[in-house]
């Protein structure tokens, strides 16, 4: 019999499952214990939610996986995540890596690149043991194409338009009421009271649906900025040509983007597969605890 846990962190939600025998005990959802997106407090109480909404399993597990959003910028969340988890398990056997490394054995798949657009953006490949990255640098630096970018490209949009003496049109009417915004001021306010990605990524569908020009732009320049993030991991991998492609993330569940990023990664690599994962990422993590256990990782 064998025991396994797998945790999918991202920004905005944690995961987890519970699998024993190759059949789905239990599974809870929890907002990020990410430490990146979170911060310290609301990371380690996600955390508790999480693993208090599964059977109590301390020192039963034969392997436990988690992949975390920010684990590769912020050596503390794995460090958390090691204390945390290693007294659920009988030997001590937990693997934590960042959230991306769970897409391509979530799509059965141990050579490819995975690429996420989400509350945050990144590209991670693997080709002949070798691995990439491209992105993953956090909404401060980078996050292109990701839901938190969408959203702050329509709110700077807006400011334009308003600074141009131009009506705000229907993204503004889309961005304000979903945001439960008053006028553009309130808006702008909150966006700097609480910048973090957790906040506004959700609004990112009420913009990429808004009937305004803008929106359609901002869905091609996120599809192409992913479409860059693969191109780069691609070329620092020298794969073969035919490399396959998974893209994943909440964001990419929108239709309109996901087209436009199929079409531009398509473009850039027109002799690879391109699909979107169907399967939560959170199999990955029990695959990876799986191999852990086998001593495959």
């Amino acid at each position: 019999m064998s025991r396994l846990l797998g945790l999918d962190i991202g920004g905005s939600t944690t995961r987890a499952r519970l699998v024993i025998d190759e059949e789905i005990a239990a599974e809870a959802t929890a907002q990020s214990a990410s430490l990146t997106a979170a911060g310290p407090d609301r990371a380690a109480l996600a955390l508790t939610d999480l693993l208090g909404q599964l059977p109590d399993v301390t020192g039963s597990l034969d392997a436990v996986c988690a992949g975390a959003a920010g684990v590769r910028t912020a050596g503390d969340t794995r460090d958390l995540l090691q204390a945390r988890l290693t007294p659920l398990t009988i030997s001590g056997r937990v693997v934590v890596v960042d959230d991306a490394s769970l897409i391509l054995p979530a799509a059965g798949l141990t050579e490819g690149i995975a690429v996420i657009s989400g509350t945050g953006s990144i590209a991670v490949g693997s080709w002949q043991g070798r691995r990439e990255w491209a992105g993953g640098w956090g909404y401060l630096l980078g996050d292109e194409g990701s839901g938190y970018w969408i959203v702050r490209s329509a709110i700077r949009v807006l400011l334009a338009r308003r600074a141009d003496g131009l009506p705000a049109g229907a993204l503004g009417a889309c961005l304000l009421e979903a945001a439960g915004a008053s006028d553009l001021d309130s808006l702008r306010g909150a966006f700097y009271r609480q910048p973090q990605p957790q906040y506004w990524a959700p609004y990112a569908p009420a913009v990429l649906d808004c009937p305004d020009p803008e929106a359609a732009r901002l869905t091609q320049e996120a599809a192409l900025a992913l479409a860059d993030l693969t191109v780069s991991v691609a070329g620092r991998l020298a794969a073969a040509d035919g490399i396959q492609v998974v893209l994943a993330g909440g964001l990419i569940a929108h239709q309109g983007l996901q087209a436009a990023t199929v079409a531009a990664v398509t473009a850039a690599l027109p002799t690879s597969r391109v699909r979107p994962l169907s399967d939560p990422p959170v199999v990955g993590a029990i695959r990876l605890a799986a191999a852990a256990l086998s001593g495959q990782a």
